[in-house]
């Protein structure tokens, strides 16, 4: 028998383990406060830490410790304002797993806003004074500009800006009640234009242009001035500093050559008079409230206050907001990052983290960027912001190893405010304008269910292998540049297993533009509308466009050209190094992709196999195919096929296009025209609600413009490069 004494042991020791794995199986919480002390234990609201960083090095502790709780640790992040001076930084020590993750949030919804700047009060600066600056300000600033010492207000980031630069030339911004400040601008809105180019100039030698207007007379004894311009081509957008103005011949120098000069590259030597371009950060040019300007001869900030009260921030932190390397199952939900001079969060090797509900604005350079596996963002909103949204990589593409990324559910608009070019909602391992230096892998990420709209450039980037974006709309993007597309991707061979299916673009510049033999795209089930949208094959092979909805007033909808034959794409080492380099007559890619294995011996630089088939074509009048291919090539079957399609005037059978619902009636005649078409999806296409989003946009902004996209007219027909 075991005794009385020994049986009261054997039940404190069962109860005791049991209570330990109680214990160890509940999750822990901490609390963040702006009203918290770091001396706190964090375990409560009354006891909250003051920053995100003591909550971080307390789970730190845990872990070392061995007390790390089964099912994970929430940190919950009071409402308020955290002003970071430096990068929140997580490491392979702060991961958490699977079944228990490490979660930063904001409390019950409340507003979390990290802020990567300073807020200043007005009464810091103070009304101009100086004689000479006083006369330099425009008559209708006169009284109501205030300025201050860079040094006295402590501010880092305004040194002159660079000879030549395409962002922000590393300055400050300017946020007034969380809105962007416009840095003074000449004109304030739009461009001005060349009149010629003088000197083309190239890298070495400076380019001179002679001017249209009397505004530069303004600036002839500043030695600090800068103009933006799409100076040779749409596509390049840099800013140069100029070494001299001659008023009376009306003639501007660059202090700074640019690549292959000024002037419009298509009507060289003197350009074709309609290059745009603006002047930058002028004390003479603010005429407006709320434009600013740093003098760099004085290091001294001017500044015309909008009307009304106001809080005034101005961006700090150069740095990442978050950066996260090397850690797995991270979460950080529900939180604002604004008013920064770097990125929003950066997330290197990662492994199954999240970034859901949170908003990004006011960043001079992307929301997020994330490189490695089953690690995405998820109904988050970002808009205002200096270049783009979303950039996303990771995988193997030698091996086709999956990264099983995501972006998903994502509002992404009013981007590209300071570096227009190459700066999309979605750039899925693209690497922005320095494609050929940034290009990152990217294999296996799904881009879904994003409502994408208002920027200069493209909405998504496209490169890498079995990538899928379906169900997103698109539209207003693209129409402050050129060779532009709402799906762009340029210059490679190994492009293959992209699916573009199921997006609704519409009122945009570009639908589908595989630049430059860009490849292997399946387009199938998209709703192309309005009159400079479609598909354009600039001399890439295994594209097929099957199974969409073209409608426009005027064709084309779909174009294709040869340009590989005249620009020497059989010998473009940076097309033949991207083949080589994934061995295409070695598995996986013999298998996976088998045209691969003989491509270089078959004329590459050709269009080969294109089709485009069972479309549906709503044109009021001209032709649905803009071939331009040389007779050989026209006359050539392996290049393209054409067949199954329907065109037509008339409506088709949508549900009510004239409210903006393109979705196909069960007895539409497209599905008797097209045996075999496959309806549209058209009302799971966009934004949906979920955990992380539970209020869509108003529908003014979300989707669905009135109006027949049949009758809108525009002059320009170029939907492509």
């Amino acid at each position: 028998m075991i005794s009385h004494r020994y049986s009261i042991l054997l039940n404190l020791a069962v109860f005791g383990l049991a209570g330990f794995a109680m214990a160890k199986d509940k999750s822990l919480t901490l609390y963040v406060s702006p009203s918290g002390d770091n001396a706190r234990d964090g375990h409560t609201e009354a006891g909250a830490f003051q920053s995100i960083n003591r909550a971080r090095d307390e789970i730190r502790k845990l872990k070392s410790g061995g007390t790390m709780p089964d099912n994970g640790v929430t940190v919950e992040i009071l409402g308020g304002k955290y002003v970071l001076k430096d990068s929140l930084d997580f490491n392979e020590s702060d991961s958490g797993t699977a079944p228990a993750p490490v979660i930063y949030r904001a409390f019950r919804n409340q507003t979390v806003e990290l802020i990567g700047g300073r807020v200043l009060q007005t009464s810091d600066l103070r009304p101009v004074a100086d004689a000479a600056m006083l006369k330099r300000l425009d008559p209708a600033a006169k009284g109501k500009v205030l300025c201050a010492s860079i040094a006295a207000l402590g501010l880092s980031h305004a040194d002159p800006y660079p000879p030549k630069f395409d962002d922000n030339g590393g300055i400050f911004e300017l946020f007034w009640n969380g809105k962007r400040l416009p840095i003074s601008r000449w004109p304030n809105e739009g461009w001005t234009t060349m009149k010629a180019a003088i000197v083309n100039g190239d890298n070495k030698t400076p380019g001179v242009f002679e001017y249209r207007d009397d505004r530069p007379e303004r600036w002839v004894n500043n030695p600090n001035v800068w103009l933006k311009g799409q100076w040779r081509v749409a596509w390049e957008e840099p800013a140069i500093k100029v070494a001299k103005i001659d008023a009376v011949a009306r003639k501007i120098t660059f202090a700074e050559g640019i690549a292959q000069g000024i002037g419009n590259k298509y009507t060289r030597p003197a350009g074709n008079g309609k290059e745009p371009w603006c002047a930058l950060n002028l004390l003479e040019e603010i005429d407006t409230p709320g434009e600013w300007a740093i003098d760099f001869a004085t290091r001294t900030l001017y500044f015309w206050p909008p009307d009304g009260s106001g809080e005034l921030s101005i961006s700090q932190l150069e740095k990442p907001m978050i950066t996260v390397n090397g850690a797995a199952h991270l979460q950080f939900i529900g939180l604002t990052l604004e008013c920064s001079l770097g990125d929003g969060i950066v997330i290197q090797k990662a492994e199954s983290n999240l970034i859901a509900g949170c908003t990004f604005r006011n960043l001079a350079k992307s929301g997020v960027v994330i490189d490695g596996y089953r690690s995405g963002v998820r109904s988050c909103d970002m808009y205002d912001l200096g270049a783009g949204c979303i950039q996303i990589s990771g995988g193997d593409h030698k091996q086709l190893t999956r990264s099983e990324n995501f972006v998903i559910n994502n509002h992404l608009h009013d981007y590209g405010k300071l570096k227009a070019m190459y700066s999309a909602a979605v750039d899925v391992g693209f690497g922005g304008a320095s494609n050929a230096v940034n290009h990152k892998i990217a294999v296996g990420v799904r881009v879904a269910n994003n409502l994408i709209h208002d920027a200069p450039r493209d909405a998504v980037l496209v490169s890498g292998q079995d990538n899928l974006f379906e169900l997103n709309e698109i539209y207003r993007c693209g129409f402050a540049s050129a060779d532009v597309g709402a799906f762009y991707s340029w210059l490679d061979w190994t492009i293959r297993g992209v699916v573009i299916r199921h997006n609704y673009i519409h009122d945009t510049v570009g639908g589908v533009n595989p630049d430059d033999g860009a490849s292997g795209s399946l387009i199938e089930g998209n709703i192309f509308a309005g009159p400079r949208t479609g598909v354009w094959i600039a001399s890439g092979s295994d594209h097929i466009t099957t199974n969409n909805i073209f409608i426009k007033n005027e064709g084309p909808v779909f174009g294709m050209d040869d340009r590989g034959v005249s620009r020497g794409y059989a010998k473009n080492p940076k097309l033949l190094d991207g083949v080589n380099g994934i061995k295409p007559q070695e598995k996986p890619w013999s298998k996976h992709f088998p045209e691969m294995a003989t491509l270089l011996e078959s004329h590459p630089e050709l269009p080969l196999r294109t089709k485009f088939t069972k479309n549906l074509v709503v044109i009021q009048s001209g032709d649905p195919l803009n071939l331009k291919l040389n007779k050989e090539n026209k006359a050539n079957p392996a290049l393209f096929e054409s067949s199954g399609n329907f065109v037509t005037a008339t409506d088709p059978g949508f549900m009510d296009v004239a409210n903006g619902n393109l979705g196909l009636k069960s007895d539409s005649e497209v599905f008797s025209k097209i045996p075999g078409f496959k309806p549209i999806p058209f009302e799971k296409i966009g934004l949906l609600k979920d955990e992380y989003r539970r209020k869509l946009p108003d529908s003014s902004v979300t989707r669905r413009p009135k109006g027949n996209p049949m009758f809108k007219k525009e002059d320009e027909k170029n939907f492509g490069t």
